[in-house]
């Protein structure tokens, strides 16, 4: 059995979505005076619910009045998901964020049954741009037909690695469906690259666990085989 950590690395320096975004910024602890031994332990400045990656539930959009916070998502339905992996065969497009077609996702999909319950991860190796300077601005991003295509699928959770799922310059209008459909968000990630999607596969994704919040940082697994 093989096991991909698909979580992003906290590093200074890493991308943030901006203002008022914090900057992740992690310096060490002073000393601390009432201990008799020298210790080590830092500070993590400018952690925030979506820093990294991170689990959110429909909440960040629908309002904390009308939906739920990511400590009501019971643990374990979280461990061990059952999830399909699909990789896109993306163009080159030089300076310009790539939109998804419907008949790009198709095509990865090749006509696969994916059965409603679990969790349909979306990688075109958008995580090896982790730590590059374009990673927010060149970062591709779902069409509607394609996002409605993947919320007719049913799942109960879906992830990527991409970072910003839709354009800020020319909005494709699918958050409402999506969030409406109650469906996790699991972004960005890193390493589905690796995988092969043509073996079984289970998630397994744990947030901090925060009260109040609708999102949050994790650690998100996969079992392969």
């Amino acid at each position: 059995m093989k096991i991909t950590d698909i979580t992003g690395t906290l590093k200074n320096g890493m991308w943030s979505y901006g203002e008022p975004f914090p900057e992740y910024r992690m310096k060490p602890l002073p000393e601390v005076p009432w201990v008799k031994n020298r210790v080590w332990c830092e500070i993590f400045e400018g952690l925030n619910s979506q820093c990294g990656t991170y689990l959110e539930t429909p909440a960040h959009f629908l309002g904390y009045s009308e939906s739920y916070m990511l400590s009501d998502v019971p643990v374990e339905r979280l461990i061990d998901m059952p999830a399909e992996i699909i990789m896109l065969n993306l163009p080159q497009c030089g300076g310009q964020r790539h939109r998804i077609t419907l008949s790009e996702l198709e095509a990865a999909l090749d006509g696969r049954d994916i059965r409603p319950g679990g969790a349909i991860i979306v990688g075109c190796g958008w995580g090896n741009s982790w730590f590059s300077e374009d990673y927010l601005t060149k970062s591709p991003y779902f069409s509607r037909e394609a996002m409605e295509k993947l919320i007719s699928l049913k799942p109960f959770l879906l992830g990527s690695d991409l970072p910003r799922w839709d354009s800020l310059e020319a909005p494709e209008g699918f958050w409402e469906e999506f969030y409406r459909a109650d469906i996790l968000m699991l972004a960005p990630t890193v390493n589905l690259e690796s995988l092969d999607t043509g073996k079984t596969h289970l998630l397994t994704v744990l947030p901090l666990k925060a009260e109040g919040t609708c999102c949050a940082p994790c650690r998100a697994i996969i079992k392969e085989g």
